[in-house]
């Protein structure tokens, strides 16, 4: 089979150090073209990726050139909403990074664009792609520690906030985090209180507290990114008869319960050797190159990504009246955005 055409749209370390790493190992796809914004970035694509692949100073002249199976798209969150309205016009199949956008209110407009798109497209949730995560919601589904009554999620990060964001740490992470607890959990958010944390100049924080009412179960989505160490990521569910421990980073799972209280190492699932430091990358983008060559895959569905999206909306509302705040339906939020 010949190898896909993919074209890099960014190339910073992100794209450097995790999506041509991961290319690399799988075989199936070859870089053949990308784009960088600055000539000092495109002398060192030319240099790490060589002659051959073709070379642009904008990501729309990369996706207006065609001859492209796939595009990564890996720029700065200024520039998300840019790039993916961008790529959905061009009906090549893409794989992006949350968030939609830099501007909340504008990802209503980008979902709905994206939940309309003919092609196939993947969000890197790579979270949801840790074998643990799996692991975990098998066990709770098959109650080894009762009925769930709460749960937390923490992320700790050392790479500080950024003064100006006109986004909060919530509605910037819960794609990623919120989603994991989702799946694990078996369920959504119906409504979202944010305790704020420190901020900057902007509504970023350095870190915050998100409760999450499940209807029945307390969700906590705990995030640090001013950590003097890190990064990591766990999640703590208790139960009615017992409680489930899972570390995203190591794969370990651990139970307890009335009948053994001691933690019990119940299984170890590791994800693959990440790169770029992040696990379940290798397996998300892996997964989006399944989708193109007709291999088993399980994808990121767009309805997926209007839920988390929502939440980070709700997360945002919750900041501006400092209380709880609802998370609208999917169905509610496609009406709007029409």
């Amino acid at each position: 089979m010949d190898q896909l055409r993919i074209g890099l749209a960014g190339y910073g370390n992100w794209a450097r150090l995790a999506y041509v790493p991961t290319l690399r190992e799988d075989g199936r796809g070859r870089i053949v073209a990308s784009a960088a914004a600055t000539k000092v970035t495109r002398q060192r694509i030319a240099e790490d990726l060589g002659s051959d692949v073709r070379i642009y100073s904008h990501f729309k002249a990369l996706l207006d050139a065609g001859d492209l199976d796939a595009v990564l798209i890996s720029v700065p969150d200024t520039v998300h909403e840019a790039a993916v309205l961008a790529a959905i016009e061009s009906e090549i199949p893409f794989f992006y990074e949350p968030p939609l956008s830099d501007q909340a209110h504008r990802s209503v407009h980008v979902m709905s664009r994206l939940l309309g798109a003919q092609q196939v497209t993947q969000a890197d949730l790579e979270l949801r792609f840790v074998p643990v995560v799996a692991a975990a919601a098998r066990l709770l589904a098959e109650g080894v520690i009762g009925e769930p009554q709460s749960a937390i999620i923490k992320m700790q990060g050392n790479w500080n906030p950024t003064s100006g964001v006109q986004i909060s740490l919530p509605y910037a992470l819960a794609p990623w985090y919120v989603d994991a607890l989702n799946l694990i959990l078996g369920s959504y958010p119906q409504r979202v209180l944010v305790q704020d944390g420190r901020g900057t100049l902007g509504r970023m924080q350095s870190y915050a507290i998100t409760q999450l009412d499940y209807s029945g179960i307390w969700g906590t989505f705990h995030a640090n990114i001013s950590s003097v160490h890190g990064p990591e990521t766990w999640i703590e569910v208790n139960g009615r008869d017992g409680d489930l421990f899972v570390d995203l980073f190591t794969g370990e799972l651990r139970i307890k319960s009335r009948s053994n209280s001691e933690w019990q190492v119940n299984r170890v699932v590791s994800a693959l050797r990440p790169f770029a430091g992040w696990p379940g990358l290798r397996e998300c983008l892996v997964d989006f190159l399944n989708q193109l060559t007709d291999q088993p895959f399980a994808g990121v569905p767009a309805e997926d990504m209007a839920r988390l999206h929502l939440v980070g909306l709700a997360a945002e509302d919750s900041i501006n009246n400092q209380t709880w705040a609802p998370v609208r339906r999917v169905a509610d939020f496609l009406q709007v955005s029409k």
